[in-house]
């Protein structure tokens, strides 16, 4: 075959793309169990953090994490000692400026305030919207009362990003959101 020819170059285009797709689809295959892995790590990090359970629980999750609530939402809940609930865990999930924002929220078990915030999934600009990922901002929203149909603003000790409107405003959004259909879907089921 002639190395010159239209021929050469599509065939040999294609046998390189070939063989470089396989490589990438073998090496996903064998490191996919270490992914899932890890994933599941960062969500299970993020539960325990939102419901205030110290980090180094992660071994003992099962025990002290369970399910709230069979649903499509994975919902989880801490519980005391004599089996009543202490938090619930909701899972957060929205379009931020640049691609969606996935975490979890905490709320206490009289759904009256948030636990916590923390994110496992977000793709705003680093070192601007990409803050949202930081622990003063995500802390700031640990306590806030809450009540149904009031929405979660800025101003009076929670403080947005400066030079990250967009990503604030969608942070909050999404939080909103999240709330509201908890109060709505689910507060009447979880506080029986």
């Amino acid at each position: 075959m002639n190395k010159d020819s239209y021929v050469y170059t599509i065939v040999f285009t294609f046998v390189l793309t070939a063989f470089f797709a396989t490589i990438l689809a073998v090496t996903q295959a064998y490191f996919l169990p270490a992914i899932t892995e890890n994933e599941t790590k960062v969500e299970r990090k993020a539960i325990l953090k939102v419901l205030g359970l110290p980090e180094d629980a992660l071994p003992t999750f099962d025990e002290q994490v369970v399910p709230a609530l069979a649903s499509d939402l994975n919902i989880y809940a801490t519980l005391d000692a004599d089996g009543e609930p202490l938090g619930y865990a909701f899972p957060l999930d929205g379009q931020g400026l640049w691609g969606s924002i996935r975490g979890y929220i905490g709320i206490s078990a009289e759904f009256d305030r948030l636990l916590g915030l923390e994110f496992i999934e977000q793709n705003e600009t680093p070192g601007l919207g990409g803050r949202i990922d930081e622990a003063w901002y995500k802390e700031q929203f640990a306590g806030v009362p809450l009540a149904q149909g009031q929405a979660i603003a800025y101003g009076d000790g929670l403080d947005s990003i400066t030079g990250a409107t967009s990503s604030s405003n969608a942070v909050l959004g999404i939080l909103n959101a999240t709330i509201e259909r908890v109060m709505t879907e689910h507060k009447e089921v979880l506080a029986k």
